[in-house]
Order: C-alpha cells, then sequence, then structure tokens
C-alpha cells in the first residue's frame, strides 16, 4: 500500500497514536488479512508505548500553552510528548524557546502547577 502525502504538519505522540489507531481500523476493514504495514505497526507500538497522555489532554495542554503563554507549537508539542515531572525538566525543554526562555523562576513553577492541574483533572 502506498500512501499520498496530502499535508504535512508537526503533531503530538499522542495524536500521533489517535491517527495510527484510524489508520488500523480502516485497514483492517479494507484487508483484515494483510493488515498494517510493518512500518506503520513499528510507529503504532512506538506510540502506544510512549504517549503520556491521552489525544484530548494533549491537544488541551498545547492549546493552553500557546494561547496563554506564547510558547512556539514545537515546545508546546515537546512539552506534550515529554510531559516534565519537575520544574528542572520544562525549564531544559524551553530553553531554546523565545518567547518562554524569559519566564522568572516562580513563573516556570507557576506553570508547571498549571499543566500539573490542566492534565490531573
Amino acid at each position: 500500500m502506498s500512501g499520498r502525502k496530502l499535508k504535512e504538519r508537526v503533531v503530538s505522540i499522542p495524536e500521533v497514536k489517535k491517527i495510527m489507531e484510524q489508520v488500523k481500523e480502516k485497514i483492517e476493514l479494507i484487508d483484515k488479512e494483510e493488515g498494517i504495514s510493518h512500518f506503520q505497526e513499528i510507529t503504532y507500538n512506538y506510540v502506544n508505548k510512549f504517549a503520556k497522555m491521552s489525544e484530548k489532554d494533549g491537544a488541551k495542554l498545547q492549546k493552553f500553552l500557546m494561547d496563554k503563554y506564547d510558547i512556539e507549537e514545537i515546545y508546546a508539542i515537546n512539552i506534550v510528548n515529554i510531559y516534565p515531572r519537575s520544574v528542572p525538566e520544562l525549564r531544559m525543554i524551553l530553553e531554546k524557546s523565545i518567547t518562554a526562555r524569559s519566564l522568572s523562576e516562580e513563573e516556570l513553577q507557576d506553570l508547571f502547577y498549571q499543566i500539573e492541574e490542566l492534565i490531573s483533572v
């Protein structure tokens, strides 16, 4: 089965997981014996292992980071993918972000707590 590139954009691991689940369902409807390709299976297994949150939570967190803190999309996606468990981890993810590197230690701490609250709800 060959694929065509319809569009290209950066997505988070939870979003890839949702996409891969949809692809797997469609392919199994078409040809249950053939199933997904080896590459698709590797990708499917990877995203199931490394997705730290649901696609819904990931999208909510990404939107929150981009809207409230003006964090660039790539760094917001990295936060969703890594789901930092401490302020130093969060700082490392954001250290090259033009808008977020100016955040003070208190602002980073506040951001970290807001991320925890947003995802644990």
